[in-house]
């Protein structure tokens, strides 16, 4: 818990004058990743994050009003799904890059061997929160 806080702690201080903080990127990259140009339901969305609907509403919402993101009209009049616009992908775009050096920054100690088995760590990890997400 406390090296995801410091990770989360550390992005938001690198990528402040971009105005994005770690759970925003997060969520454009999902939205980027996961939706493709048709977009993503809110409820799809929250199960690859593994939060909360309701979590993913609040920082869509903002992202909405800051033009990273769009509404899409969904099958009926009460469903939508989010999709980058122009804007997001831009700042998306700028985020990633200097998310890539910040990795590699962070990482800067750590063989390759040693980084690999982190990875299948966590991914095992990740699939198994997956597995119990209802």
């Amino acid at each position: 818990m406390r090296i995801g806080t410091g990770m989360a702690t550390a992005f938001d201080r690198y990528f402040a004058d971009l105005g994005v903080n770690q759970a925003q990127f997060r969520l454009l990259i999902a939205v980027w990743r996961e939706g493709g140009r048709e977009g993503i339901h809110p409820s799809q969305l929250a199960h690859h994050l593994l939060v909360e609907r309701s979590t993913v509403s609040v920082l869509s919402q903002r992202l909405v009003k800051r033009g990273w993101l769009q509404r899409l009209p969904g099958p009926d009049r009460r469903s939508h799904r989010l999709a980058l616009t122009a804007a997001g992908g831009e700042i998306l775009g700028q985020v990633a890059e200097r998310a890539t050096q910040l990795g590699e920054d962070t990482f800067a100690d750590i063989g390759e061997e040693q980084l690999r088995q982190l990875k299948r760590l966590l991914q095992q990890i990740e699939e198994r929160l997956h597995e119990d997400k209802p």
